[in-house]
């Protein structure tokens, strides 16, 4: 019986971008002990058809160069009613892989698949296919932090024996992919996202030849259609184990209408088309060795002539190794710095080797440059995704390390090596506190005056003359909330209220009206004393009559020059009418002249509005006097 494309490969093969310090150190060093969304607990693997991914799922994350990853994957799957019912089946596969990464951007793959299938629908009931090779190439980069896309490329064999004799099965797959890393953001995840065709040569079998039940393409493989492929996952790096979860989708294209199921009915492509969802872990507690053991489950169980049939379950165990074939003794992060020319290295050198981390979030920081200063060496960057260094050898004694990276602080630490060791330090930088900036522009009437502005912000309040009247004031504060108070000679002060960014800037612009020829506003005691009630626009109207408005700039102007903290409006009326409806309108009226106020400029935390109806008269309600006295707003400042 002939042999057809088959559609696994290898799982498991290890990888890392951690490097030993040592020469003698593993290439992919145990997980164990770190943190939750330490950068150590990475360790990537190889796909099922080679290369750095999941199960299925490729990823773009190429980790670093020179590591090969060897890769010997298992399958098992039985099941009594496959792929028809009555059809007893049961299969074995093995995969063995290579992976390798000769440059920081390229990753070459190979992967050798045999296979051996029993049904008893089958003739012979056992068929094996042995011999499917896939060969690849996947060229990626970082295009910004923590995300890495590019373009992979798959050219396949397939054992199809009799089926194609004229021409061989040949297969090309290409795909993008990419991945994102959500660690930097306090997440331990990784995800991955693919998507491809499958240009597939094995096409239909000729007519002369045997034609294939479905459990036989089952056991071969079988599909005579070229494929949309789109794969997602996701992965959680953790302390001495990796969870995985992915999903894949093959749908096929060109097909010319239906498919035919085995008992003659049609049926959809998309009914038909291959859908898995892959759950598994890697075991990453040994250093260099990987163990995986996952399981795939199938979405659908509908069957259609010519396109590979989804197995309920397909169960996964695998392991893998990883070897440095370069040979290095130093950390990934020395391969970038520019080699000096080979001499024996002096006796009784030392070194430092360290992490450097954000101060705050304390997570290592990749390319941070570390130099001894005084020393005539090259620096060293901090590698990519742990934040480790090691510098170049340097004689013992007392040194210095200058740490440096754009946005932070530079560090510096003061050392003393032993000749013939390695000096451990851990360094914190501290982000650089970007100020806000206050643009200050005052006029009266659209032309510009000369004023005194005070902020009131943390610490003492700050006072800033504006004297310069042909543009704005500049001003650099720390980030905060702050008042700004505004006074000019022979005109009424402003106030205003806001809060700025670190790194922003704010533009505030006052227009002061000119100080009236006599003052309405006093402040006596306990309260402001008003030279003229506060008019409202009827009898029983909360708005404020324009006549008042004036008044009120006034107000405003009391209570910034008199540093005055807190004022509560106090609503009053007469007693005629209903004393509900009194109360009622007084605690309007207080509310209406209190949202006056802080849209004059107030903090809304300074002014409080409160109305008593007709419970405090200043004079006898018997005439219209009275009550008209009685009808009014006071402006009483509490705590005095």
């Amino acid at each position: 019986m002939p042999a057809a494309h088959t559609a696994s490969a290898s799982l498991g093969a290890s990888g890392s971008g951690q490097e030993s310090s040592t020469g003698s150190g593993p290439h992919s060093p145990s997980t164990l002990g770190h943190a939750l969304v330490d950068a150590r607990n990475l360790r990537l693997a190889s796909s099922t058809v080679g290369g750095v991914g999941l199960l299925r799922v490729a990823g773009a994350d190429l980790g670093r160069t020179g590591l090969l990853r060897f890769g010997l994957m298992g399958e098992y799957f039985t099941n009594a009613q496959f792929p028809v019912q009555g059809a007893e089946n049961t299969r074995t596969a093995g995969t063995f892989s290579l992976a390798y990464v000769p440059l920081d951007f390229l990753e070459l793959s190979l992967a050798y698949r045999a296979s051996s299938n029993t049904n008893s629908r089958s003739s012979p009931n056992v068929i094996q296919a042995l011999g499917d090779v896939s060969v690849g190439a996947r060229a990626t980069r970082e295009w910004v932090p923590g995300l890495w896309a590019g373009v992979d490329l798959r050219a396949m064999t397939f054992s199809t024996g009799d089926i194609s004799v004229e021409r061989p099965a040949l297969g090309i797959a290409p795909r993008l992919v990419s991945t994102y890393d959500l660690r930097p953001k306090g997440l331990p995840l990784r995800a991955h996202a693919n998507l491809g065709v499958v240009l597939d040569g094995a096409g239909d079998p000729p007519e002369d030849g045997p034609q294939l039940n479905a459990s036989e393409e089952f056991a071969l493989g079988f599909n005579r259609y070229h494929r949309l492929s789109v794969g997602v996952g996701v992965e959680a790096p953790l302390p001495g184990v990796t969870p995985f979860l992915e999903y894949g989708l093959a749908y096929p294209l060109g097909v010319d209408g239906v498919l035919v199921a085995p008992d003659g009915q049609t049926l959809s492509a998309g009914s038909a088309a291959p859908q898995v969802i892959g759950l598994g872990a890697r075991v990453t507690a040994v250093r260099d060795l990987t163990l995986t053991a996952a399981a795939e489950f199938g979405m659908h169980r509908r069957v259609g002539l010519g396109v590979a049939t989804t197995p309920p379950f397909n169960l996964f165990v695998g392991a893998s190794y990883t070897v440095d074939v370069l040979g290095r003794t130093t950390p990934a992060v020395l391969e970038k710095v520019p080699e000096r020319p080979a001499v024996a290295p002096a006796p009784r050198l030392a070194r430092v080797e360290g992490v450097v981390v954000d101060a705050r979030t304390r997570q290592p920081l990749p390319g941070v440059i570390v130099a001894v200063v005084g020393a005539s060496l090259p620096p060293v960057a901090t590698a990519q995704d742990t934040g480790r260094f090691l510098t170049h050898e340097v004689a013992g004694g007392p040194v210095k390390l200058s740490v440096r990276k754009e946005g932070y602080r530079t560090a510096e630490r003061e050392l003393v090596l032993q000749p013939g060791e390695r000096a451990t330090v851990e360094v914190a930088l501290q982000a650089e506190v970007r100020p806000a900036r206050f643009a200050f522009a005052v006029t009266s009437r659209k032309r510009p005056v000369g004023a005194t502005i005070t902020l009131r912000g943390a610490g003492e309040p700050r006072k800033v003359e504006v004297t310069e009247l042909g543009g704005p004031v500049r001003l650099d504060v720390p980030a905060g909330r702050y008042g700004v108070d505004v006074a000019a000679p022979g005109h009424l002060a402003q106030t205003r209220e806001l809060e700025v960014a670190e790194g922003a800037g704010a533009e505030l612009s006052f227009d002061l009206e000119p100080e009236p020829k006599k003052r309405l506003v006093t402040v006596k005691n306990d309260q402001l004393e008003l030279g003229q009630p506060v008019r409202f626009t009827g009898e029983t109207s909360t708005v404020l009559h324009p006549d008042s408005l004036p008044l009120l700039a006034e107000v405003v102007d009391a209570i910034v020059r008199g540093g005055i903290t807190k004022v509560r409006v106090e609503g009053h009326t007469d007693n005629q009418g209903d004393a509900e409806a009194n109360l009622r309108l007084s605690r309007e009226r207080a509310r209406a002249v209190a949202a006056h106020l802080v849209k004059a400029g107030l903090d809304a935390a300074r002014v409080e509005a409160e109305g008593y109806g007709g419970t405090r008269p200043v004079a006898p309600n018997l005439t219209p006097k009275g009550r008209e006295l009685n009808r009014r707003v006071d402006i009483v400042i509490p705590g005095r």
